[in-house]
């Protein structure tokens, strides 16, 4: 059984936490009122104000409709996470303004890999005229030549001798060898970090995996691995993290933006999610969603949204027992196809594959 650690952002503080693994039990299945199918296209509305995210012990999750690229903001009682800020700081910043970050503390970003479609927009975060307070901010520290993201980690460093931002290398995330770190957060949600396949080929499969955890455990789980395609997803499985802290969820956020190298038959029977949602963008030139993936998909009758077709995508637990999960997107439609969509052309993604 892997070990892992816990610390609580409020406190900064670290402790052990016992080894047992958090499922959910329960088919607490949302409410599903919106059609299958959407062919009109509908109006690009403005990012506006989410002026109902409350700080108690509701877990609000949000997929934001950021480009062809992963950005998410979590909510749980005080405590606030990012993961990645999507390609372009402008549009990420837009959503810092939505959702009333600007003199604010956020307690944990994590990059999941230097790709600049996952780091660029968290440059936003450390411009000075926001005034936004980063507690901790982890990755995987992996050299890369690009400038933008060496601006990145200098301005991480800069406010390590300023404001005290404790920089993680999610290798090791805890800095205490264990390959599990564990956030608690204040509503009562855990986040557990989880470090990255460590020999993986290309920085892909090197992202690091993170599973959230509401403050009822039986209510809502999610996954969340960034671009890991099946290499480094094989890898979760035989590294463990199928036993501890466990892979089964509600939720699953699709790997590498609905590529079909991010997904195959045995990941959806270890994640067993009642849904996915999908980071992208309408026309991504990648051909995502590609065809195998939403033909694993369909067969495993998993639905789907996507930002490029449904905007943001809000989930919600209340953090009471038995009070499930909601699944909200900005427009309404599911299993939706998008005009970019095709199949796959390499080997290596066929639907059959293990």
């Amino acid at each position: 059984m892997l070990g892992r650690a816990v610390f609580f952002v409020a406190l900064a503080a670290f402790a052990l936490v016992a080894e047992g693994q958090q499922q959910p039990n329960g088919p607490n299945k949302p409410s599903r009122t919106h059609a299958r199918r959407t062919t009109r296209k509908p109006a690009r509305p403005p990012v506006t104000s989410f002026v109902t995210d409350s700080g108690g012990k509701e877990l609000i999750v949000r997929l934001l409709d950021i480009g062809q690229g992963d950005a998410t903001y979590i909510r749980n009682g005080s405590s606030r996470i990012i993961i990645d800020g999507g390609p372009e700081p402008v549009a990420f910043g837009r959503y810092l303004d939505s959702l009333n970050l600007n003199n604010s503390t956020i307690d944990v970003v994590i990059l999941s890999h230097p790709h600049l479609d996952h780091y660029s927009g968290l440059r936003e975060l450390f411009r000075t005229s926001r005034h936004i307070h980063v507690r901790y901010f982890f990755e995987n520290k992996d050299p890369a030549p690009a400038a933008t993201l060496a601006e990145l980690r200098d301005s991480i460093l800069s406010r390590m001798d300023r404001d005290s931002l404790i920089y993680r290398d999610t290798d090791d995330p805890c800095s205490d060898g264990r390959p599990i770190c564990t956030i608690a957060m204040t509503g009562g949600a855990m986040l557990h970090i989880l470090a990255p396949f460590p020999n993986g080929d290309k920085p892909n499969n090197r992202s690091t995996a993170v599973k959230l955890v509401g403050p009822d455990s039986a209510s809502f789980t999610m996954w969340l691995a960034g671009d890991a395609e099946r290499e480094e997803i094989r890898w979760f499985e035989t590294t463990g993290y199928a036993r501890n802290p466990g892979m089964m969820v509600n939720v699953l956020k699709a790997d590498h933006h609905g590529s079909c190298n991010g997904v195959s038959k045995r990941y959806l029977a270890l994640t067993a999610p009642q849904w996915v949602v999908v980071s992208l963008a309408a026309h991504n030139g990648y051909g995502h969603m590609h065809t195998q993936a939403k033909t694993i998909y369909r067969r495993a009758r998993v639905p789907w949204y996507r930002t490029d077709r449904n905007g943001t995508i809000t989930i919600r637990s209340p953090g009471t027992a038995g009070g499930g999960f909601t699944i909200t997107p900005e427009r309404a439609g599911t299993d939706l196809d998008g005009l970019g969509d095709r199949k796959y052309r390499p080997t290596g993604c066929a639907t059959t594959a293990r």
